[in-house]
C-alpha cells in the first residue's frame, strides 16, 4: 500500500510540474544563446529526501524484486511478446534493451515503450531503464524516421567537440520521443590497434585526449535531454585484435600504460560525473590475469570503485558473448559479476540464459555466497539514477519531436557528415561531369541506402545508388560495377580491362580485403583518374600502393554516400582531419 501511495504522489507531482522540452535550432545552435539544459539532471547525487524515498522503496521490495532490478533484458519482435510480460511478473525483470529487430518499424516503438513501462510500473512499482546502442555511425538501431547520426571517428574528424554535444542533445531528444531513456554510448575506447575488429571507427581517436574531449561532450548532450549515457568498454577495448563477441581478448599492457591510454578517458568521465560505465569482457593481465573485467573484483571494485572513485552504475556488456559463455556457466558468470561489483546484468533475451542467470543469483543468496546487503547496494544505485533522470514522473514516451524537427536533425547531420569527409592526400578537382565515369563498390550490408532498400542486395550499394544520384545531377555517362569481398584473378583482370574504357574511376570498399586491395593497386597503375574511398576504416590505405587520391567517409550509410557524390560534384571541399595515425601516411 505504501508503494502505491508513493507512486500516486509521484504521478501527481508530474502532472503539476509538467514536462520540459528542449528547443533546437536546425543550424545546431541554441536560439537563446545558451546550452539548452532545461530541467535535466546535474552532476549532484539526490538529496536526503530522495534518499529517504529510496529507502522506503527498498523496505517494500521483496528480494526477488531487488534482484530483478539488476537485470536488463531484451526480446524479439516489434511488439511486446507475452513471454516478456510473464518475465516481468515472474522473474521481476525491471530494465530492458532494444535491438535493431525491435525498432525496425520505429512507428511502433513509442507504443511498445508505453506498454512495457505501464506493465513494470503496475507490477513492480518502479519504472524501467529502457536502453539502446545508439552510438551513431556503424552502430545504430533505428532504421526509419529517427536520424542516423554521424559516428564517433567521423565526429572527431570535424575537429569540433561541440558537435558531439549537439549530436548527444538531438539524439537524446529522439530517444526520449520513443520512450528510451538510456543510451549505451558513447564508446570511450582508444582505438590504437589498426587491426581492431570490433571498435575501429566506433572510437573517436587513437589519442586519449581526443576521445575524452568528444566523449564528455556527448555525455553532456545526452544528459541535457534527460538520457543517461553509458560509457564503454571499461577498462578499454581499443587495443585488441579479437572481438569479445567471439573470443576472450587479453590486453597485456602494464599499469602505467593503461593509465596513460586505456583508462584516461574513463577517468576523465568519472571526474565529470558520468552515471554508468559498461565493463569489457577482456582480461587485463596487469590487473587480474584470471578473470575478464566483467567478472573481476580487482577491476570493478578495487580499481573502478575504490581507486578511481566511481560511484555510479556498473553495467555488463551482453553476458552471452563467447568471451563469457564459452568459459563460464550462466549462473556462475552472473554471480561472479555481482561479486565483482556489477549493478546491472545485460542479456539480449528474457526467456533462457537470463533466467538461468537470475536463478544463479537467487541460489547464491540462499547459500550465502551473496548477501542481501550486497544486492541493496546495487538497487540503491539503480533507484538513485532513476530518480536523477526523472523517470518516476516522466517514464512514458514523450512523442514530442515533430516531423520538421526530425528533418532538421537529418539535414544538420548531413552537413556534419560533409564536414567530416577527409582526403589525406589528392583531390577530386579532375572530376568531369561530361567524362565517362565508372563507379565500383561493394554492397552495403548494415543499413539501407534508400528507403525501402534491402541490405545485402546489389541495389543497396554505393555504385548503384551513387550512380543514379550522379545521373540525376547531370552526369549522363556513368556505369556501375558491384563487387564482392573475395575476387578471383580473372574477375580482377576483367574489371581492370573494363575500366580502361573510362576517363574516371571511383572505387569504394568497406574493410578492404586482400583481393580488393589487389584490384585497387592494379587500377592505380592505369592512366585514368582514380579515386579510392574507404567506406569505413581509414586504415585501408595501408593495403594500397600507388594511389594518388584517397578519401575517408568513416562509414557506409546513406548520408556518407550522398556526401561522397556531392564531393565529386564540387558541392563542398573536404575539410575533415584524420583522428588517427596511419603508418602508410607517415612514411
Amino acid at each position: 500500500m505504501k508503494k502505491i501511495l508513493f507512486l500516486i504522489l509521484i504521478l501527481l507531482s508530474a502532472w503539476i510540474l509538467g514536462a520540459c522540452k528542449p528547443t533546437i535550432d536546425p543550424n545546431g545552435e541554441d536560439p537563446n544563446g545558451e546550452e539548452p539544459n532545461g530541467e535535466e539532471p546535474n552532476g549532484e547525487e539526490p538529496n536526503e529526501d530522495i534518499e529517504a524515498q529510496i529507502q522506503s522503496l527498498l523496505d517494500e521490495m521483496t528480494l526477488e524484486d531487488k534482484v530483478g532490478q539488476m537485470f536488463m533484458v531484451g526480446f524479439e519482435g516489434t511488439e511486446v511478446p507475452f513471454s516478456l510480460m510473464q518475465a516481468i511478473d515472474g522473474a521481476r525483470f525491471g530494465n530492458f534493451i532494444y535491438f535493431g529487430a525491435n525498432v525496425a518499424d520505429d512507428s511502433k516503438v513509442a507504443s511498445m515503450s508505453r506498454e512495457i513501462q505501464n506493465k513494470v510500473v503496475s507490477s513492480l512499482g518502479i519504472p524501467a531503464f529502457i536502453s539502446m546502442d545508439q552510438e551513431g555511425g556503424m552502430v545504430v538501431r533505428f532504421a526509419g524516421e529517427a536520424t542516423h547520426f554521424i559516428g564517433n571517428m567521423a565526429l572527431a574528424a570535424t575537429k569540433d567537440s561541440h558537435n558531439a554535444y549537439l549530436v548527444g542533445q538531438y539524439e537524446g531528444m529522439e530517444l526520449r520521443h520513443f520512450g528510451i531513456n538510456t543510451n549505451l554510448a558513447p564508446v570511450l575506447d582508444v582505438n590504437n590497434n589498426p587491426n581492431n575488429p570490433i571498435i575501429g571507427v566506433r572510437s573517436y581517436s587513437d589519442q586519449a585526449d581526443v576521445v575524452s574531449s568528444f566523449g564528455l561532450q556527448m555525455i553532456e548532450g545526452l544528459r541535457s535531454s534527460q538520457v543517461m549515457a553509458t560509457v564503454k568498454h571499461f577498462p578499454g577495448h581499443g587495443d585488441t585484435s579479437i572481438d569479445s563477441h567471439y573470443g576472450l581478448p587479453m590486453i597485456p599492457h602494464d599499469l602505467e600504460r593503461l593509465y596513460q591510454v586505456e583508462l584516461a578517458p574513463f577517468i576523465d568521465a568519472i571526474e565529470a560525473g558520468v552515471d554508468t560505465i559498461m565493463s569489457a569482457h577482456i582480461i587485463f593481465s596487469a590487473i587480474d590475469p584470471d578473470y575478464p573485467a566483467t567478472l573481476s573484483k580487482k577491476v570493478l571494485t578495487e580499481l573502478l570503485r575504490e581507486t578511481l572513485g566511481f560511484e555510479g552504475l556498473i553495467m555488463t556488456d551482453e553476458m552471452r558473448m563467447s568471451a563469457i559463455r564459452d568459459n563460464f556457466s550462466a549462473g556462475e558468470a552472473a554471480v561472479l559479476a555481482v561479486l565483482a561489483g556489477v549493478d546491472i546484468l545485460l542479456y539480449a533475451e528474457s526467456t533462457s540464459t537470463s533466467l538461468q542467470a537470475l536463478q544463479g543469483v537467487l541460489d547464491a543468496l540462499d547459500d550465502g555466497t551473496l548477501t542481501e546487503s550486497r544486492i541493496d547496494e546495487s538497487v540503491r544505485r539503480i533507484l538513485r539514477k532513476k530518480f536523477k533522470f526523472g523517470l518516476f514522473e516522466d517514464y512514458l514516451p514523450r512523442e514530442n519531436v515533430t516531423l520538421q524537427e526530425f528533418e532538421a536533425h537529418r539535414n544538420w547531420n548531413q552537413s556534419l557528415v560533409e564536414e567530416s569527409i577527409t582526403m589525406p592526400f589528392g583531390n577530386v578537382d579532375w572530376f568531369d561531369k561530361n567524362g565517362r565515369t565508372l563507379l565500383i563498390s561493394t554492397v552495403c550490408t548494415r543499413y539501407p541506402l534508400k528507403t525501402g532498400y534491402q541490405i545485402n542486395t546489389t541495389n543497396n550499394s554505393l555504385a548503384i545508388v551513387g550512380g543514379n544520384y550522379l545521373y540525376h545531377e547531370g552526369v549522363s555517362d556513368v556505369d556501375t560495377r558491384v563487387i564482392g569481398t573475395t575476387l578471383t584473378s580473372t574477375q580482377i583482370n576483367n574489371i581492370v580491362n573494363d575500366a580502361k574504357e573510362y576517363d574516371q574511376v571511383i572505387i569504394a570498399v568497406e574493410n578492404v580485403s586482400s583481393s580488393q586491395a589487389s584490384l585497387v593497386n592494379l587500377l592505380a597503375m592505369e592512366d585514368f583518374n582514380l579515386l579510392v574511398a574507404a567506406l569505413r576504416n581509414p586504415y585501408d590505405i595501408n593495403s594500397y600502393q600507388g594511389v594518388e587520391n584517397y578519401v575517408c567517409t568513416y562509414g557506409y550509410f546513406q548520408s556518407s554516400v550522398q556526401a561522397l557524390m556531392d564531393l565529386l560534384l564540387g558541392k563542398f571541399n573536404p575539410t575533415g582531419k584524420l583522428p588517427v595515425s596511419i603508418a602508410a601516411l607517415s612514411q
